[in-house]
């Protein structure tokens, strides 16, 4: 083996983690995607939590810190879209930096809500194969996407609402790396509500994300072993 390639070798996987939303919206318009006509606000604010009152965009902090260090642990290197709530990042802003950061997927940690506080359970989203702005990454974040939701469920007993594809998310539709949004769970239900900012669930929720994302890779691996056949 050659220095060269053995470097390649010992380098490191890079992941983009980026916590869903920021203290301040951002009402302002941008693109839906590169060249689209359709725009919509850069930076919505988020729910709360019906119970804790606790908004989502400290959840996907906590949540994203804790999944920052678990991956670290388990060799990957780690970029961070913010680390602080007070920030101005539209969604094609956070998008670009993860597509500029060498990381070789996108995860973009959301809370979700509904009207029916009775609704429950986590999900992931991503583009479709017809998405018009980035469909050549539809079949690897759709791979990306359901490893970590069942892996996500398994963690933490929620239950698992599958998968969402979507060619309405500007997050997405600036990406050219394989991305997933995960909403963790409804901060509209009472009982998932509290679980979303307890320390422990977060821990669950940090370790489940980061057990999907081994799978993401070791599937990848053995994909491109087949191949090689």
């Amino acid at each position: 083996m050659t220095e060269e390639a053995a470097a390649d070798k010992e380098k490191k996987i890079m992941i983009a983690i980026d916590p869903g939303h920021q203290k301040e919206q951002m009402t302002d318009q941008e693109p839906i995607g590169p060249g689209a006509s359709e725009t919509k606000p850069k930076v919505a604010s988020g729910t709360q939590g019906v119970v804790t009152k606790e908004p989502e965009y400290q959840v996907t902090l906590q949540v994203s810190q804790k999944l920052k260090q678990v991956l670290k642990t388990k060799g990957y290197d780690v970029y961070m879209i913010r680390e602080t709530n007070d920030v101005e990042l539209s969604n094609r802003e956070r998008a670009q930096m993860a597509n500029g950061s060498g990381a070789s997927v996108f995860l973009r940690l959301h809370c979700n809500g509904d009207d029916n506080s009775s609704v429950n359970g986590a999900l992931t989203m991503c583009p479709t194969e017809s998405n018009p702005y980035c469909s050549e990454i539809a079949g690897d974040s759709l791979k990306l996407s359901e490893v970590i939701v069942s892996s996500l469920c398994q963690s933490t007993g929620a239950k698992n609402r599958g998968v969402i594809r979507t060619d309405q998310m500007s997050g997405i539709n600036w990406c050219e790396i394989p991305v997933t949004i995960v909403e963790m769970g409804f901060m509209s239900n009472p009982e998932e509500d509290q679980k979303l900012v307890s320390e422990s669930y977060q821990e669950k929720l940090a370790k489940g994300i980061a057990e999907g994302v081994d799978q993401y890779f070791k599937q990848q691996r053995s994909e491109e072993h087949t191949s090689e056949l």
